[in-house]
């Protein structure tokens, strides 16, 4: 591939990114998932800015493609691109005189040879043209042409016969009137002393001497004086722009002074110039125009003396009226002939003319083989190109000037610098003129002789300009241009008959395996002297632009019909044609990979089969009522059953069309089914919600008072027996104890949300946990069944290239469905547990352990409880799930036991030696749940029990203790300040206050009473009618205070 194309590509892809990041949305075809290759080359760079121009908020590059591929029209832009060093460019369009310089405005008479000018231009723009920068000299060709004349006749106007100056005129295209008004000004001005008008100095003496009255009339007058005050003003405008040198007295004033000087001589020559502008007779007079002509030599002279450059003509002019002279020699009627004066003018021209232009005799070698190259062009004479081989043969070259590869201007080049670059460049020219007729040549060359011989002249030429180990990639170039042009002319001719784009995508591949056995015959032999690859080039060439036509079309096929897949199977015999002729080459193009390109119709496949997938797991779960399907243990429901059945069902669809899917749709597919089984779990999630809302609330804090808590025992244990305390004073006591021991726990159901967790029954929670494990036990087979299907579909060819890496795609295909299952069976074990813990056990739990004292109510009650419930609910689970049952109810009770130390209300007193009934508690707890191995691990048990064991192991240390390290930990962490996650309970100020409002202890009731203020009974809202019932009483309980 062309270096040209792969710029196109980079800047194409850089631009495209460049909108993405400034926030412009760029839809990419389906199936594309970055700026592939084959979609860069057939963007359409016109389309793209259209779509850019409307300011649409999306920028779709699927209608931005277009049908033939642009790497063609890339390929001929390098090749009408100047080669090395040089730039492209002819004449200016427009015709160039003085108005137009320095005012920009236009007559009617600059309007008509403007015309004149544009259509001679084009009439010869289908030849090879010098495009040098240097030579971009800013005058028609007209005007160079009366120049170039002006000039021969000056230096040789005696020498050269009559048949010699009429073969001369013909050749410059000058009718007799206007050379015989340039023999008058030659002769007028020879007898001024001028011998040659070969400087500028000459020039505007013309202007000095030549007057209306030498032409035949005053329009033609006009237009001669036109041709040289534009010359005068180009060269000398561009020549102080560039080499004006500051007068010593100039330079303390630095630049700014010189620059002045030099705005100052040049608006006295476009002053003296402007008044020369005389365009109608009547407003001609005589003593005026000579006053300023005489004006202009005098700011020319001043100008000229302070430039490097002097008098001079610039190169670029003096090589551009050599080239007009030179094409002379040949016969204006029989154009692939010499004329009979070639002899005498390439005497006149090496022996007088070229003295007075400083032409040298490699500049003349250059561009004498320029021009015979040319008159091929415009003859089809195949003598003239082995004249134009010999030529270039004798062009002694140099490597380009850096000089000219910058901004400076071209017509101010040095003689010096000019000797060694200009044949180089002019022999870069031609290999590149050449290299334009051979980027065409299955059209343009059908005699082989024709083709040797052009590609003798490109050998020559670069061998001239020491380039010749580059002409296997100027071929290169070359052979890529044609085929491509071929491939588009052959586009062409079959659009126009052919309106079924699946029937032109099929009849293009048939013509281009013609082509290239076309190429294989008849033009690779010929090339391959020079480029042995040249059979190689011209298939990847047509592999890349074939596929530029036929990708765009197979992403838009709506569907696999007869026709479509003929067309499938033509392109892919044209791959295999042209990868073969490829195999062994390190150029060989990367396959177009047909089947991947297939994704904008299997993804779109993949997507609809996804949103169905969607509408039957909506109605799937709308249908479900968490019932077993049977009765056996671990069976799931009636919904999971049905959402493994259709997710098979839609993989084993995609296996089932017999191609061998892409890894990228198979993906899209597995990621779309792995959606829908998250969504499966998340809606068994959401359904249940939080169990949360059972747990109990902590009550407020309150410290160890002896005789309310001897009271409220004994006012228990009465209830408890049933005895009534008799009297008005009894009453009264009862009341005011009532209101002091007010039971912070809420009843069970008091409000919409714990009504709401304690209506889910455990068989429908069983049968949600089951159905989600069977959910993840199914993961598996489907991934070996997507594996094994798609490694089955794929050809031998692509297991043996791939290699392992081809499976980089299988990791976690259902990972999101799997975690989504483990969260969702995690949250089921732990909405069991806490309704079970927090529902079931409620009262026995918080009314019951540990209240008063340790030894009177055990947690044996609770474990046994416990161990008949979960026993009950794990003979109904899947054989995977009991142990995470098991673990979530150990967890729950933990919390509820911890709840019970720390935040049992003001009746829980403990001190240090309840801790021996405390652990041996715990080690029952444990032993229930490892059940002898059969249950949680050990070291798991421990893990979960952990938080409960370190506040069981602070409340055996003594109360002063405990008070220090509190306050260092206040110290360390603030006061209030809610401790961080992961606080070791030794360190936590909430567990050790806590610890101490649940001391019996008098010296840690003082300790809080003064430090915290904490009440020894509940306050405000959970005992509002603490205070009347004391009034009443008469202050009865208020020496407790």
């Amino acid at each position: 591939m062309h270096q040209l194309a792969q710029d196109r590509r980079a800047l194409l892809r850089y631009l495209l990114q460049d909108l993405q990041v400034r926030g412009r949305d760029v839809l990419l075809p389906v199936g594309c998932s970055d700026f592939d290759e084959w979609l860069l080359d057939a963007l359409s760079v016109e389309r793209l800015l259209k779509q850019l121009k409307s300011g649409a908020p999306t920028l779709d590059l699927i209608n931005a493609c277009i049908s033939t591929s642009t790497s063609a029209a890339a390929r001929k832009d390098y090749l009408s691109t100047p080669p090395r060093g040089t730039t492209t460019g002819g004449e200016d369009g427009g015709i160039v005189d003085f108005r137009t310089l320095i005012s920009g405005d236009a007559t009617p008479s600059a309007v008509a040879a403007a015309a004149d000018a544009a259509a001679a231009a084009e009439q010869d723009s289908h030849l090879p043209q010098l495009r040098l920068k240097s030579l971009q000299v800013g005058l028609q060709e007209y005007q160079l042409k009366e120049l170039a004349y002006a000039i021969f006749l000056s230096c040789a106007s005696a020498q050269a016969s009559p048949g010699l100056l009429a073969d001369l005129r013909a050749s410059l295209e000058l009718n007799e009137t206007r050379a015989a008004e340039l023999q008058r000004i030659t002769t007028l001005v020879g007898q001024h002393g001028i011998t040659s008008l070969a400087s500028l100095e000459m020039h505007i003496r013309l202007l000095q001497i030549v007057r209306p009255s030498a032409f035949d009339s005053f329009r033609n007058f006009v237009r001669w004086r036109d041709t040289v005050t534009s010359v005068i003003w180009l060269v000398l405008s561009q020549a102080v722009r560039d080499t004006w040198v500051a007068a010593p007295a100039e330079g303390s004033g630095g630049s700014s002074g010189g620059e002045a000087s030099a705005r100052m001589l040049l608006a006295r020559l476009k002053g003296g110039l402007r008044r020369l502008d005389v365009r109608v007779a009547d407003d001609y007079d005589d003593a005026e125009y000579g006053e300023a002509a005489e004006a202009v030599f005098g700011a020319a002279d001043q100008l000229a003396q302070r430039c490097q450059t002097g008098w001079s003509f610039p190169w670029g002019l003096r090589a551009r009226l050599a080239e007009l002279l030179l094409r002379g020699i040949f016969d204006t009627l029989d154009e692939g002939q010499y004329n009979d004066h070639r002899q005498e003018l390439l005497g006149i021209l090496q022996g007088t003319v070229w003295r007075q232009l400083q032409i040298t005799p490699d500049v003349h070698n250059a561009v004498f083989a320029w021009v015979h190259f040319r008159q091929f062009a415009v003859s089809q004479e195949l003598l003239l190109l082995e004249v134009a081989r010999q030529a270039i043969q004798s062009v002694r070259t140099a490597g380009a000037s850096p000089r000219l590869e910058g901004s400076g201007s071209p017509l101010l080049v040095t003689k010096e610098e000019y000797d060694s670059q200009f044949p180089a460049e002019v022999m870069a020219c031609v290999s590149q003129s050449v290299c334009e007729v051979l980027g065409n040549y299955h059209a343009s060359v059908d005699d082989p002789r024709v083709m040797k011989g052009l590609i003798g002249v490109l050998d020559a030429a670069e061998a001239a300009g020491g380039r010749r180990d580059q002409l296997p990639q100027l071929l290169d170039g070359c052979i890529a241009a044609s085929v491509e042009a071929a491939f588009d002319a052959s586009l062409e001719q079959l659009s126009a008959n052919v309106s079924a784009e699946e029937d032109l995508i099929m009849l293009l591949a048939a013509s281009c395996a013609e082509l290239f056995k076309r190429e294989a015959a008849t033009y690779s032999p010929l090339l391959a002297a020079h480029q042995p690859q040249a059979r190689v080039v011209a298939a990847a060439t047509l592999h890349e632009v074939y596929g530029a036509k036929m990708l765009p079309w197979l992403i838009g096929v709506n569907g696999l019909t007869k026709s479509a897949l003929e067309a499938i199977r033509a392109s892919m015999a044209l791959e295999e044609l042209l990868l073969e002729e490829c195999r062994d080459s390190e150029a060989a193009p990367d396959p177009w990979g047909t089947m991947e390109r297939l994704s904008p119709l299997l993804y779109t496949w993949a997507q609809g089969q996804i949103s169905m997938l969607g509408g039957w797991m909506d109605r799937i779960l709308s249908a479900e009522d968490w019932t077993r399907v049977s009765k056996q243990r671990a069976h799931g429901s009636r919904s999971v059953v049905e959402t493994i059945k259709i997710v098979t069902e839609t993989l084993e669809a995609l296996f089932d069309m017999k191609l061998a899917i892409p890894a990228g749709v198979v993906r899209c597919l597995t990621e779309g089914v792995d959606l829908a089984m998250q969504k499966y779990c998340e809606f068994v999630r959401q359904q249940v919600g939080s169990p949360d809302a059972i747990i109990p609330p902590r009550p407020p804090l309150t410290r160890y008072k002896r005789e309310i808590a001897v009271q409220a025992e004994q006012q228990a244990a009465a209830a408890a027996s049933g005895v009534t305390p008799a009297g008005q004073l009894s009453k009264m006591k009862s009341k005011v104890h009532e209101a002091l021991n007010i039971n912070w726990l809420p009843p069970l159901g008091t409000t919409e949300e714990e009504r709401r967790v304690m209506a889910f029954h455990y068989d429908g929670l069983v049968v949600r946990l089951n159905s989600v494990q069977h959910l993840m036990d199914s993961l598996g087979g489907l991934e070996r069944m997507v594996v094994d299907r798609w490694d089955d579909g794929r050809p031998r060819s692509a297991k043996a290239r791939d290699g392992k890496s081809a499976y980089d795609w299988i990791a976690g295909m259902f990972d999101g469905a799997r975690a989504a299952a483990a969260r969702t069976r995690d949250h089921l074990a732990r909405f069991i547990a806490v309704r079970l813990v927090f529902g079931e056990l409620r009262d026995t739990i918080y009314e019951r352990l540990y209240r008063f004292h340790v030894q009177v109510s055990r947690l044996e009650m609770v474990l046994q409880e416990v161990d008949r419930l979960l026993g009950d609910i794990c003979s109904h689970v899947h054989d995977a799930l009991p142990p995470k049952l098991a673990r979530a109810v150990c967890s729950a009770l933990v919390s509820a036991v911890q709840s019970v130390l720390l935040d049992g209300g003001p009746f829980r007193l403990f001190t240090p030696q309840d801790v021996d009934m405390l652990e041996a508690d715990m080690a029952q707890m444990r032993a229930m749940f490892y059940a002898d191995g059969d249950g949680i691990g050990l070291e798991e048990v421990d893990a979960v029990c952990r938080p409960l064991s370190d506040v069981v192991d602070l409340m055996q240390l003594d109360t002063g203790l405990i008070i220090q390290n509190l306050k260092q930990a206040n110290a360390t962490l603030g006061r209030f300040h809610k401790s961080p996650r992961g606080t070791p309970a030794a360190l936590d100020p909430d567990v050790l206050l806590r610890i101490l409002c649940h001391r019996a202890d008098h010296a840690a009731s003082k300790y809080l009473k003064k430090d915290y203020k904490i009440p020894k009974k509940m306050p405000g809202a959970l005992s509002s009618s603490v205070s009347d019932v004391a009034s009443k009483a008469g202050g009865v309980f208020r020496r407790g205070k």
